[in-house]
């Protein structure tokens, strides 16, 4: 018989973050939002337990199975809209509130870029890319080709060797990435082809400028307020998900198990996999080798305070070490 929890249509959970907080922005309280998520995603991601494989996944992918990710974008770019529409009247609290929710949300909408980034169309990796400026990390795309192609190599940002705490990690991962990106750049300006950041360079710069022409100061304040916030995020999560898998010889990332977690960002918890295969839909992912010991929430905090994420994950590390030099770590859960 088939569980409740092994039916695909829970991937629409993750919808109720963005329209909540649009529903939460109407009523002037963007902090109360973002409490009351956080919370609800600790409780449930640990009461809800691991992961399960959805119904028919080796079969045919559910038809709508790019509805969610796209309406997941859609409600993000509303909740944004909001936001921008309110900030010249609020006060300094409300629009910190606003700020830091669209953070929030931006990083979250951008493991549903994500997932269409990796679809094989032109014209959706040109709308990807705006939906990535807008979310404060315009050249990812770029970045997230060459981390596909180096992955476990520190020089491109993501994976962290052990002992290397969050903090000193994140300006190396950003800016490494982003020497990778240019050096790309030139490379392939060498080859005769064109260069890839300008564009961009030019929707990050076209964004900055209607910020600051429709809001002025507080619109560009909120705009880099936001970016900032998002790509903190964005970075945590890679540094999570490849934390001491540098020497490319055992698994490529650590895989978060938990059934909200994966409901809530479209599986992008199931990494090993999408690793070995990019363009697998999301709901194809399976269950591979290297395990967090928790969901994407709890280990973000945990890896806010380095002495308690080294004493959980170098630990775990190691277990994971013995496991590999007995080819035990491919199986599946």
């Amino acid at each position: 018989m088939t569980s409740w929890r092994e039916k695909p249509g829970w991937y629409w959970l993750s919808s109720t973050m963005p329209a909540s907080a649009i529903i939460a922005f109407q009523y002037d309280q963007p902090w109360v939002y973002l409490g009351w998520m956080i919370a609800a995603i600790l409780v449930c991601d640990t009461m809800l337990g691991e992961h399960v494989v959805i119904e028919n996944q080796h079969g045919d992918v559910s038809s709508t199975w790019i509805a969610v990710p796209l309406g997941f974008i859609c409600l993000w770019l509303i909740a944004v809209l909001d936001s921008t529409a309110r900030i010249k009247r609020v006060t300094m609290l409300e629009f910190a509130g606003l700020t830091v929710a669209c953070g929030v949300l931006g990083a979250f909408a951008m493991a549903h870029i994500h997932e269409v980034m990796h679809r094989d169309s032109r014209w959706g990796r040109r709308a990807c890319d705006m939906a990535m400026t807008l979310a404060g990390y315009p050249h990812y795309r770029l970045v997230h080709e060459l981390h596909h192609a180096h992955v476990a190599d520190p020089q491109f940002g993501s994976t962290a060797p052990i002992g290397l705490s969050l903090w000193r990690h994140l300006g190396r991962s950003f800016g490494n990435s982003l020497i990778a990106v240019l050096a790309e750049d030139r490379r392939r300006l060498a080859q005769g082809r064109k260069r890839r950041i300008w564009f961009s360079a030019s929707v990050w710069l076209g964004t900055v400028v209607v910020f600051v022409s429709l809001f002025g100061p507080r619109g560009l304040l909120f705009y880099v307020g936001q970016s900032a916030i998002s790509i903190f995020i964005v970075e945590t999560i890679g540094y999570i998900q490849h934390y001491g898998l540098v020497d490319g010889g055992g698994p490529v990332a650590w895989n978060a198990h938990s059934w909200l977690s994966n409901r809530l960002f479209v599986n992008n918890g199931l990494h090993a996999h999408h690793h070995l295969e990019q363009t697998l839909p999301y709901e194809r992912l399976e269950c591979w080798g290297a395990k967090l010991p928790a969901g994407y929430m709890q280990m973000f905090f945990l890896a806010l305070v380095p002495p308690l994420w080294f004493s959980v994950m170098n630990r775990h590390q190691k277990m994971l070490a013995n496991c590999h030099s007995t080819n035990e770590w491919r199986g599946q859960e």
